[in-house]
């Protein structure tokens, strides 16, 4: 086939001879220790890493790209650099497949969609026997056991889906017998909490499972609420809408803000690290007047900003009528001296006159 090797750097050494090449790939992986993984190259273009696997008694490979190609390394010079390329060939075979599976995943999901539309055929009666169920476990229990009663199966179905996110975004493993205790109250069900990167604001994502709603808050501070009853269909519509969102949802998405309803609800901004900011806090002109109070806040001119303001105005006429009613402590010092002279005058004149 066609050749493919050019050359290959290894622990800084450029190497065009394939031979060369590859009795220098075999003298670099002899020195990695057990368990350890090292990069000691480059080869068309990616990383070369290597590691040794002690159980399996084998060099493993790594060319890392935008995606990493693995494979395991040999006893033969020639043989590991046909392996480098092997792994690197397959790629086109790899992206096909993985195309492939996305095309499957995405009927999947639109298969999925269309289920959720229907309705359960039999819920009214699952919900009539889950009643007598309960029931029947009071019953059993002689009164001793105070069994909960399930209005709703769905609503068990939600509960069992937020257990299950926890565990899955959290790894906690919690049972869904832990609920209750997790979460005593339905209407505030606290799922994802994280701060910006400077720390300075929270976020937090919360379910309303009486209400059917989710709410978003910066700070303590609702941003965004929605109806999981997206159609306006009912309960039933609304739980199990909710279920579907908690079983597809990730850590990342529940915290994830959308710049425009944070600016509608608290007039702030976000920065291209994530962080929250006021642009009015801001003094883009360099003027000593903040953006906020600013009437312009592109032109420098202080006394213009100033006086254009009706606020500004205000407060510099009662800052100057402030200082209008504030003695003068230069005035009061020259009242001092001035005093002090016309009591030393006097004082000589009546020396004199005692002569």
């Amino acid at each position: 086939g066609e050749e493919k090797f050019t050359s290959i750097t290894i622990l800084g050494e450029k190497i065009t001879d394939k031979k060369l090449a590859g009795e220098k790939l075999l003298e670099a992986i002899s020195k990695i220790k057990i368990n350890e993984s090292k990069m000691i190259g480059k080869y068309r273009n990616m990383d070369l890493e290597v590691s040794y696997n002690f159980f399996t008694n084998e060099h493993n490979f790594s060319l890392n790209g935008a995606a990493k190609h693995s494979g395991e390394l040999g006893t033969s010079a020639d043989g590991n650099i046909t392996r480098l390329d092997n792994a690197l060939e397959k790629m086109p075979e790899k992206l096909k497949r993985l195309e492939e599976k996305l095309i499957s995943t995405k009927e999947q999901l639109e298969n999925a969609k269309e289920e959720l539309k229907k309705p359960f055929e039999k819920a009214d009666e699952l919900k009539t026997k889950v009643l007598r169920l309960a029931e029947l476990n009071k019953l059993l229990d002689m009164g001793e056991v105070e069994e909960k009663r399930n209005d709703n199966p769905l609503v068990e179905d939600v509960k069992r889906a937020i257990i299950n996110f926890c565990n899955r975004e959290y790894e906690e493993n919690h049972s869904y017998d832990e609920f209750d205790t997790l979460y005593p109250d339905l209407k505030h069900i606290g799922l994802a909490y994280t701060n910006t990167p400077d720390e300075r604001h929270g976020i937090q994502y919360e379910l309303n499972l009486e209400d059917y709603t989710w709410t978003q808050y910066i700070d303590d501070t609702p941003i965004k609420t929605e109806s999981f009853d997206y159609e306006n269909k009912g309960e039933n519509e609304a739980l199990r809408n909710m279920k579907n969102e908690i079983e597809l949802s990730s850590f990342e998405d529940l915290v994830y803000v959308d710049s425009e309803d944070l600016r509608a609800a608290t007039g702030l901004e976000i920065d291209d690290e994530g962080n929250f900011y006021d642009p009015l806090a801001k003094d883009l002109d360099n003027d000593g007047i903040i953006d906020r109070y600013d009437n312009d806040f592109r032109d420098s001119d202080y006394f213009e900003s100033t006086y254009d303001v009706e606020d500004n105005l205000h407060t510099k006429e009662e800052t100057s009528q402030r200082t209008e009613d504030k003695p003068s402590i230069l005035g009061q010092i020259r009242a001092y001296q001035s005093e002090s002279k016309t009591e030393e005058k006097q004082t000589t004149k009546e020396q004199e006159y005692a002569r």
